[in-house]
């Protein structure tokens, strides 16, 4: 069994470049509601509390990124009204350059209603995007995104992920990729990315098999790149030199999973920028998401670093 601790990913990052991570994707407005237990069909449940905070795959992962102090830049979509507002304040309030985020006149925001069961810490989300927030055919600004080293995407915009993770390629930087669901065509996404972390859902779907291992190698034939999937709280998994390696989850005390797999990935990153081993890549990559789940949010749970490090005990 490979001894990740020791083993390196030898990246030459490029040089001369105004940031470290560039982000395009998903920003949300997410209301959390805490119930003292999830409701049975038809059954009635009165609320705990109520929490509004920004959320969405990458715009948390880049706020990560850029709280721990690389130099950062998100690229998105917002629509024009209040939850729009909403949602590019609190991006304005992170310390990464939002200057590149577009507010789609007559659009909505994205936003979820997620509701959390306050014994487990469990959530289940309703959610809509409207897809006005979507990148038509030559919208995307190629300059905004070539000039960082590494570029993060959710995939969730099928096509702008594509083209790109093709510019990206073009400018030397390395590509990572978050994702949940599978899309038809997915395939030429994932022949393009560097760093492909998706979820346990996206790998059994994607293989057809409940069998994540056995899905984790096949999906490795989709892609050159590095290879591994988040497991909840049971920690993640990695392939390295054809063996699966898993890394066990950190047990807290969970109050809300919201963004667990958002912070995953954003603390990957940084580790991965801050040419750490493939090991403390994953391992801290894990505490930070299990850190997460403690408070209410998706980037409400973003743990401070001194905390992750005081958690792994280095």
């Amino acid at each position: 069994m490979p001894d990740l601790d020791h083993a390196k990913f030898e990246i030459q990052w490029p040089e001369g470049r105004p940031f470290q991570v560039i982000g395009l994707g998903l920003n949300a407005v997410d209301w959390i509601y805490v119930l003292p237990r999830f409701p049975a069909h038809g059954g009635k449940v009165q609320i705990e509390s109520i929490h509004k905070l920004g959320g969405g795959q990458v715009a948390t992962a880049s706020a990560l990124c850029a709280r721990y102090g690389l130099k950062v830049r998100y690229v998105g979509r917002v629509g024009d009204d209040e939850i729009g507002k909403f949602s590019l304040a609190d991006l304005q309030s992170e310390p990464m350059d939002v200057s590149c985020v577009d507010k789609v006149p007559g659009a909505s925001s994205q936003y979820a209603t997620i509701l959390v069961d306050r014994p487990t810490g469990e959530r289940t989300i309703l959610w809509d995007r409207d897809s006005r927030l979507l990148y038509q055919g030559g919208e995307l600004n190629r300059d905004q995104l070539v000039e960082g080293q590494l570029l993060h995407l959710d995939g969730h915009d099928q096509v702008a992920s594509i083209q790109a993770a093709r510019w990206a390629q073009e400018a030397n930087m390395k590509v990572s990729l978050d994702i949940d669901r599978v899309r038809p065509g997915v395939e030429e996404l994932l022949g393009l990315i560097d760093f492909l972390i998706p979820s346990l859902n996206f790998v059994q779907q994607f293989s057809g098999s409940q069998d994540w291992r056995k899905g984790l190698l096949g999906l490795s034939q989709h892609t050159a790149g590095f290879v591994g999937v988040t497991r909840g709280s049971q920690g993640a998994a990695a392939l390295w030199e054809g063996d699966v390696v898993e890394i066990p989850g950190i047990p807290v005390e969970s109050v809300d999973t919201t963004g667990a797999g958002d912070v995953f990935h954003g603390a990957f990153i940084f580790a991965l920028l801050e040419n750490h081993s493939v090991g403390k890549c994953l391992r801290f990559a894990n505490t930070a998401a299990a850190l997460s789940c403690t408070r209410y949010g998706a980037r409400g749970g973003i743990p401070s670093l001194e905390a992750v490090f005081s958690k792994m005990g280095d």
